[in-house]
C-alpha cells in the first residue's frame, strides 16, 4: 500500500498523482506522429525558407530538420514532401 507522509494529506497526494496521469495523456494524444523517417529524402516549400531538397535529419515534435548541402533548415511537417 502507498505511504502517507506526515506532512501531506493524502488526498492531495491523489489527486496530484491523477493530475499528473491526465496531463500526461493528454501531452501524448496531442502529440502528432511526423510521417517522415530520419534519413528520408523530402522536398521543403516554405515561403521564407524557399524550397529546398534534403534528407530528414532531426524531428522535434511537429518541426524536422531538413538537411542540405550546407545546412539544417527546420520545416512544419505538413511543408514537407516526398520528391517525384
Amino acid at each position: 500500500m502507498g505511504e502517507i507522509h506526515a506532512g501531506a494529506p493524502a488526498v492531495s497526494t491523489r489527486v496530484r498523482r491523477l493530475s499528473a496521469f491526465v496531463h500526461q495523456t493528454l501531452a501524448r494524444a496531442r502529440t502528432v506522429p511526423v510521417p517522415y523517417k530520419l534519413g528520408e529524402v523530402v522536398v521543403g516549400d516554405d515561403p521564407f525558407n524557399g524550397r529546398n531538397e534534403g534528407i530528414v535529419a532531426v524531428k522535434n515534435g511537429t518541426f524536422v530538420g531538413l538537411q542540405t548541402a550546407d545546412q539544417i533548415l527546420f520545416y512544419d511537417y505538413r511543408q514537407l514532401r516526398r520528391p517525384d
